[in-house]
């Protein structure tokens, strides 16, 4: 292989350095996650391009993970793509995230995946955060992704099942999630530059109280209720007095 050439190759957009010095040293978007930023090798979220989380779908913590990055004060549309369920508008705005800037998006797989790509590469949003459509993914449309994301300076979070870990992807950052207890994630590095795969942590996304299993059934009291006459059949009114049954005598004089 001649100079030129690896030279070439080096200089494309779409090759990943396993130890990235020059990738690791630039600094990133911050998590929100004090362990996270720790774990990340550019302390943080990369700046653009794309990022694989793989984890067991639909996965409900994955949105409370993004959103510090979604209230984030840069500039630029947020774009959130098939989640597995509606995001609730108050709760996204309790977290920071500003509603006029937000778009929710739905569609069916190759359409969302353009769509996607076009959002991502023009420029106008700078946080996108997808669930993977049914299906695997070819190689070359997450080559596109990555390549759109790049080129609009988008950060493309794409959260794919577990069972992707065995493809190959261009997505410099691939971290693993679990999720050990209600309200808590586990994250792993899969693959990152200038950092070793395997390290993890531990991250908290939810306050104690909202942590807590609620009550089993049996522990709470029970609902007590006026017993209802034998007579009286349930569900019904007792009847009033007839309007055509003579009232009471008026005071004679």
């Amino acid at each position: 292989m001649s100079s030129a050439f690896l030279q070439q190759l080096l200089s494309r957009r779409d090759t990943w350095r396993g130890r990235d010095l020059d990738g690791a040293t630039r600094g990133g978007r911050p998590t929100g996650f004090t362990a996270l930023d720790r774990l990340l090798s550019q302390g943080g979220w990369p700046t653009h391009g794309l990022v694989e989380l793989l984890c067991p779908l639909p996965c409900p913590p994955l949105l409370h993970l993004l959103l510090p990055t979604l209230a984030g004060d840069q500039p630029g549309a947020r774009l959130i793509a098939n989640p597995p369920e509606r995001p609730s508008a108050l709760a996204l705005a309790r977290a920071g995230v500003p509603l006029e800037r937000l778009l929710v998006l739905h569609g069916e797989r190759d359409g969302l995946l353009r769509a996607c790509y076009e959002a991502a590469a023009s420029d106008t949003v700078s946080t996108l955060l997808l669930w993977a459509p049914g299906g695997a993914l070819p190689a070359g449309t997450l080559r596109r992704l990555h390549l759109g994301a790049q080129q609009g300076r988008c950060l493309l979070v794409l959260a794919r099942p577990r069972r992707a870990a065995r493809q190959p992807s261009p997505a410099p950052l691939r971290l693993e999630l679990e999720c050990p207890a209600p309200g808590e994630l586990s994250v792993t590095v899969h693959k990152q530059p200038g950092g070793r795969p395997g390290e993890h942590c531990r991250l908290t996304l939810l306050p104690e109280h909202l942590r807590r299993a609620p009550p089993a059934t049996a522990t709470l009291p029970a609902l007590t209720r006026r017993p209802r006459p034998a007579s009286e059949p349930p569900g019904r009114v007792p009847p009033g007095p007839s309007l055509d049954a003579p009232g009471p005598e008026a005071p004679r004089p």
